[in-house]
């Protein structure tokens, strides 16, 4: 299951760059879907990785924050494929994802979901918590 569509990585990146990467030919005007799908799949593929030992896959309603990291990676897969652009960009955005996939990997960092694909449960009352008062709750914290 990919994370992302040809068409996310439309409404992301410049078009331009887009028809450059997605073209063997030079004087193309058109996205061409076919490698964007590829690259959107092996980033999907990369991310499973990462998360699968963490959560059970496929996703179901998978977190938006995959939709991004799945751009960014893909983004730098194409253009790792062509001498068209400086790959500075592309490979700092494809280290901070995996960055954070390593982090939500090691537990460090969550998706907003349990391992069964649920929404963690929240402690309603106060008998759940021991130790101090908390200072900051969701509640306290909503608008922020």
């Amino acid at each position: 299951m990919s994370y992302a569509t040809a068409q996310d990585m439309i409404n992301r990146y410049p078009n331009r760059d887009l028809v450059q990467l997605t073209n063997e030919d030079p004087t193309a005007t058109t996205v061409n879907d076919t490698p964007i799908t590829q690259a959107l799949a092996d980033a999907s593929a990369e991310i499973d990785g990462y998360i699968e030992g963490r959560f059970t896959l496929p996703l179901t309603g998978p977190p938006a924050v995959l939709n991004r990291l799945t751009t960014d990676i893909a983004m730098y897969r194409l253009q790792s494929l062509r001498p068209l652009h400086d790959l500075e960009d592309a490979r700092k955005r494809y280290e901070d994802a995996v960055a954070m996939l390593t982090k939500v990997a090691d537990g460090d960092l969550t998706l907003g979901l349990s391992a069964d694909n649920q929404e963690p449960p929240i402690a309603e009352t106060e008998e759940n918590v021991l130790g101090p008062d908390r200072v900051f709750s969701r509640k306290k914290l909503k608008g922020y």
